[in-house]
Parts: C-alpha cells; structure tokens; sequence
C-alpha cells in the first residue's frame, strides 16, 4: 500500500467513525425496516452514505404510521467484508417523530460477482431499542442478486429475533424485499419493488394480517466523486394490515 492509499483510507476510517458518533448522538434525540434493497456487492475501501425516507397515506389495519427514515453507513473493511452502522426514526398516528432504533453489524459477500452471474451475501446487525418498552432485536439473512446485461434481480430475505428478558425467543418476523430493475444507460433506470413482512412465523395468519407492498420505482445516477444515486417511487398495499399507499425515496452517496 502507498502513502496516498494509506491516507485515503485513514480518511475514510476517519469518516466513518464520525458518522458513527453523529448517529449516536442523533439517538438521544427525537428524531421498521425501511423499503430499500441491499445489493450483496461489498468493495475494498468504499464508504457509502445512505438515507432512506417513506412517507404512509391511508392507514392500514395493521399500519398506523405518519412517516419513517433511515441513516446508514458501510465501509468496505475488505475485499467481502464491510460495516455497517444504522439509525431508524418513525412516527405513528398521533405522535412526534422519535428515533426508533440503532443498528450495529456487517455484511460478508459469500459469492463475488463479476459482470453477469449471481451475487451471495450475509448480513447481520444487532438492534438496540431507543424507546421504553421495545426490545432489542437481532436481524440476519442472505442478500442475492442476479444480473442479465442491463437488467437485474435481488433479493433479500432478513429475520429478526428479539433479545433479552420477557420476549418471545421462539418467535421469528421475517421480511421478504425484492427488486426488478432495468437499465436505459447509466444514468437512468426504472423498477418494480415489493416488500412484505411477517411478524410472527410461527403464527403468520392470513395475507390480509401480513404487511404486503408493491409498486414502481425509477432510479438516477450521477458518476463523480462522490458517485450519487437516488430512487423514488410509490408503494401500493396489497394486503388490509398495509398502509393504502407509501412514497419512498433514496439517496446515496459512494466515496
């Protein structure tokens, strides 16, 4: 490694745990799992800012939120390996928007792909509760992605486990996320997402208890340093537990 490589990953470093620091502190403040798909692809050296915001129309049964977000960052530790740190804020019906949860783990590419072909990925993040009466929670599970020339498919399937005292430790929720995405050039592309959740696997109930979305979603990058990409797109509920319509919007930008 050269002095500059050295450097520039020390900067990065630098950055990251700032970004750390500043999400810790952003938790001590008022401030789910989001519907964004993780991509398996982990690169040496690459830190990644993200935010990710929803916004719910029509309540669903099961559903009574106002709007959600996310923070996160990653840094590409080695060639499979990188950390992650999150935080999570949301606001119900009838309340202020509260930090909900932060997150702490990483993600190891299991199969590295290279142009066309499948992507295999392992994800795990530990969940520290930032609200009286929630517990912790553990999330774990595979991230897939195939590619075909301009047009992909990934795939992530989370479970989530609470931890600590007076919780169900038999009781699984899992999340199911999924992306069909095309690409005109490589600025522009459009999508189909979809999202549901199960809260308990061992009681899953019916479709309509589940929470089930699905909707269109077009996508823009802009190459420079940093890279930036965004989404936005509407989700519609499939299912009566499920919000009638949620707007979603991502940013990201890559160093």
């Amino acid at each position: 490694m050269t002095r500059g490589d050295a450097l520039t990953t020390c900067s990065r470093l630098t950055i990251f745990s700032f970004l750390a620091g500043l999400l810790l502190c952003l938790a001590s403040v008022p401030a789910s799992a989001q519907f964004y798909v993780r991509s398996p692809d982990v690169e040496k050296g690459e830190l990644t800012l993200e935010g990710h915001g929803q916004i719910y129309s029509g309540p669903g049964e099961d559903e009574r939120r106002r709007q959600s977000h996310e923070l996160e960052g990653k840094y590409g530790f080695t060639d499979r390996f990188e950390g992650i740190v999150e935080l999570t804020a949301r606001q119900n019906i009838g309340e202020s928007l509260k930090a909900h949860r932060f997150e702490l783990g990483g993600q190891y590419e299991l199969v590295e792909r290279h142009g066309d072909g499948w992507g295999l990925a392992f994800r795990s993040l530990y969940e520290w509760a930032l609200q009286d009466g929630d517990p912790d929670e553990i999330l774990f599970g595979p991230l897939a992605k195939y590619v075909r020339g301009h047009d992909s498919f990934t795939i992530n399937t989370f479970f989530i486990g609470q931890v600590g005292n007076h919780v169900d430790i038999d009781s699984l929720e899992l999340l199911v996320n999924w992306r069909l995405k095309h690409e005109f050039n490589e600025a522009w592309g459009v999508g189909v997402e979809g999202y549901s959740k199960i809260g308990d696997l061992s009681h899953a109930g019916t479709w309509d208890e589940q929470l089930h979305r699905v909707g269109p979603v077009a996508y823009l990058e802009l190459e420079g340093m940093p890279e930036w990409e965004f989404a936005a797109g509407t989700l519609f509920g499939v299912s009566d537990a499920t919000s009638d319509v949620t707007f979603k919007f991502d940013i990201e930008a890559v160093f």
